[in-house]
């Protein structure tokens, strides 16, 4: 197959469903190129291996760093990203949250037409497949194809969490991905029977055996081949030659929000002076590429329990216990990471939740040689900003396809984010001296008893915080100045390009975003789908 219909750079959350919803038509001749690796082996499957094995492995980490943050002390981020099957749904948590009403309702009247949360509901529920455990919640779909769980085995802290939630005026809430989210919940995630189910399990191996998709890994595109302003194509590196893949339909970039942007700049779409600087000619000038980048910051608070805790278990017998656990029953620490979850408002006039909460039963901390669990039992809050509005970037590097692109996410840029965040860290020190915890407290560690006044906690703020590793907003879809795709998710000024993965989101939405990566899958499925020129009076007889 020299000419395809479709090209498909990238399979990750929304790669993997476009390859699968675009070869069930049997007429259409798919590519689907991946720059990393078959996920095989227990650290793409088992949510635990993941964080230990997959993320700071280059075999399965992308592995990109952040430039200085100016606001945060100029700190420098790890940003892992999955390189294999699946994206970072081979690599993340798995905890799945759609979202609110208002994020979407909020792109609608951003002029991004059928992007409305009744519009999307539809489309979220076509997607799930709820399992029996979470089934009787009435939230999901029940025959899509990506499995939906209540996280199993969880912490009994877990629930004690969940009650000191409830204490302070948000009652438990099983049912978190409904409209009304406020309150918390054990978390539910994508896993089936305890295994990791991640996009490739979902959506791409059900459609492997078809004739007409070609899936390549290791293949890394360096450029889209134009055609005047037509994308006619792709050209790519695998096993150190270079291959020119053509294409009579559509090319996709679903590369990820740091990798769409980058690969639309080598392409020569974005802004002129940037890419005059590295040697590019600009195909299309649009200075908004790369711009928009969004993140959930987050900031951990940590607290030493009397119950033994997860951290208790890294090494010698620990280890053999939790394994035979997950062996015999799918269970346990090694299927989580964040086993409860919750929602909150901090300020009066939010309409929604501006906080969220992760719980974990574990406490260590970084350090230069990476995360080390403490040896005493302990367990971690993390709060993180809802629909933040720090704005930052992702810039060329160089012309060089294989450099990595510059990130700058500048993650407490807006006063509101920093104003949040600091009012995150005060609630979750409520949460550790509820009448819930009472019995387990036993003492602060970070930030610390002697961490009181504003500008103390704005300082540790400042100097503590990370990304929830969300990012996204940096190929903005709309129909304002700023967009470089619309509600289509058509690259604006030139034909045959899309971007369908999260880079497209105008707005960050409130909570992990793995859930509304997948349904952009979906949307732009549907708008390919339903735009084939080439099909509008034949099939293709050959």
């Amino acid at each position: 197959m020299s000419d395809w219909d479709y090209i498909v750079v990238g399979a990750g959350s929304a790669g993997c469903v476009l390859a699968n919803r675009l070869s069930a038509d049997p007429f259409n001749r798919v590519l689907l190129l991946e720059a990393g690796s078959a996920d095989r082996g227990a650290r793409y499957k088992i949510v635990a291996l993941s964080a230990t094995e997959a993320i700071g492995n280059p075999s399965s980490d992308w592995m990109m760093r952040t430039e200085p943050d100016p606001s945060r002390m100029n700190r420098i981020d790890s940003m892992p990203r999955g390189k294999a099957l699946g994206g970072s749904s081979s690599i993340n948590g798995t905890i799945y949250v759609r979202g609110n009403r208002g994020d979407y309702d909020h792109w609608a009247q951003l002029g991004c037409v059928g992007w409305d949360y009744d519009s999307l509901l539809k489309v979220f529920h076509r997607m799930e497949g709820a399992a029996a455990d979470v089934r009787r919640e009435g939230v999901y779909g029940e025959t899509g194809p990506l499995t939906i769980s209540r996280t199993r085995g969880p912490h009994p802290l877990a629930r004690v969490f969940i009650d000191a939630i409830a204490e302070l005026g948000a009652a438990e809430n099983a049912r978190y991905n409904r409209e009304a989210r406020a309150g918390a919940s054990i978390t539910h995630v994508t896993q089936r029977g305890g295994w990791r189910w991640s996009s490739a399990d979902a959506y791409l191996r059900p459609a492997m055996h078809r004739a007409n998709l070609r899936v390549i890994t290791g293949a890394l595109v360096r450029r889209i081949v134009f055609d005047g302003k037509r994308a006619a194509g792709v050209e790519y590196d695998q096993d150190g030659q270079s291959v020119t893949a053509r294409c009579n339909g559509e090319v996709i970039l679903s590369a990820s929000a740091y990798n769409s942007p980058k690969l639309l700049m080598l392409s020569g779409v974005g802004d002129p002076e940037h890419l005059a600087r590295h040697g590019i000619a600009t195909i299309r000038a649009n200075p908004h590429v790369g711009r928009n980048l969004q993140e959930h910051p987050a900031c951990m608070v940590k607290a030493y329990v009397r119950s033994r805790t997860s951290n208790m278990d890294g090494s010698g017998l620990g280890k053999l216990r939790q394994s035979l656990r997950f062996a015999f029953f799918r269970s346990g620490p090694a299927t989580h990471v964040w086993p409860a979850i919750a929602f909150m408002k901090v300020r009066a006039e939010a309409e929604y939740p501006d906080l969220m909460f992760h719980f974990g039963a574990f406490v260590g901390d970084v350090t230069p040689d990476g995360f080390k669990l403490s040896d005493r039992p302990g367990i971690t809050v993390l709060p993180a900003v809802n629909r933040s509005r720090s704005r930052g970037y992702v810039a060329l590097r160089s012309s060089d396809p294989l450099d990595s692109p510059v990130i700058q996410h500048n993650m407490l840029g807006d006063p509101h984010d920093l104003e949040v965040l600091v009012a995150g860290v005060r609630h979750a020190r409520s949460i550790l001296h509820t009448r819930a915890f009472a019995s387990e407290f036993k003492a602060e560690h970070v930030p610390g008893p002697g961490v009181v006044s504003d500008a103390d906690l704005e300082h540790f703020v400042r100097a503590t915080s990370t990304p929830g590793y969300h990012p996204c907003g940096t190929v903005k879809m709309g129909t304002d100045a700023a967009a470089v795709v619309n509600p289509r998710l058509r690259v604006i000024g030139v034909e045959g390009l899309r971007v369908i993965d999260s880079s497209i989101i105008p707005q960050i939405p409130s909570g992990n975003i793995n859930a509304i990566s997948l349904l952009i899958g979906e949307m732009g499925a549907d708008a390919l789908l339903a735009d084939q020129p080439w099909k509008q009076s034949i099939k293709r007889k050959d």
